[in-house]
């Protein structure tokens, strides 16, 4: 099964994997993005990262913290 990733706050932009049935956090390391300073956001919605990734599409949005 093939997810679209659209990322907002990167250099990449955009990028297609294969599911094989792994979580969106296991998705998101072997990109290199550390889970805990995205957030997944599928449908307009934000979905766990230990939820099971499926095929489609969702955007990836970099967190930006500060004091």
């Amino acid at each position: 099964m093939k997810l679209k990733i659209k990322f907002v706050g990167f250099e990449i932009k955009e990028t297609e994997v294969d599911v094989n049935g792994q979580s969106y956090s296991e998705i998101l390391e072997s990109l290199g993005i550390n889970p805990e300073t995205v957030v997944v956001v599928r449908d307009n919605l934000p979905v766990p990262v230990d939820e099971k990734a499926e095929g489609g599409e969702i955007k990836v949005v970099r967190v930006i913290s500060g004091g």
